[in-house]
């Protein structure tokens, strides 16, 4: 009876097998590729959050100069987290402020022969590359700035 049993067995439970594991092999292969997109995915966009970052430095240093303010205001490149020489820093492309619009201060009255302050608005963009990953970045910044009259070019 034993014997008969055995001739029976045809290898089922072999093929069945071989089967589950190439199938299991299958999903550990697609687990592997997809958590390995994710990472660069990651990666990727950490890289552009931290260019907009060094954009954001250049333009908080150029609104932090008055000069960068005035009737013929230039383009600069701007040197963030570099050494001498921006040795090991970003050097970001920062265009010249460019003056929206000017109002007379609240409050004030334009009489002649008088210096009145203005509310101005002012446009600063701000463009940055890492060498190393690729990753850009682009910022546009507006900024209000009271100053005397006559300092917005339009």
């Amino acid at each position: 009876m034993i014997h008969s049993a055995i001739k029976r067995q045809r290898g089922a439970v072999l093929l069945v097998s071989l089967i589950m594991l190439v199938v299991l092999t299958l999903f550990a292969v697609a687990g592997f590729n997809l958590s390995s997109v994710n990472l660069k995915i990651t990666g990727n966009f950490q890289g552009q959050k931290a260019m907009e970052a060094v954009a954001q430095q250049a333009i908080e240093q150029v609104i932090s100069s008055v000069s960068a303010f005035n009737l013929t205001p230039a383009a600069s490149t701007v040197c963030v987290n570099g050494g001498f020489g921006c040795a090991g820093g970003y050097n970001v492309a920062v265009s010249a402020p460019k003056c929206n619009y000017a109002a007379t201060a609240k409050g004030y009255t334009k009489k002649v022969g008088e210096l009145t302050p203005d509310d101005t608005d002012w446009e600063i963009r701000a463009e940055v590359t890492d060498p190393l990953t690729g990753a850009k970045a682009a910022i546009v910044q507006g900024v209000s700035i009271r100053m005397l009259a006559g300092n917005c070019p339009t």
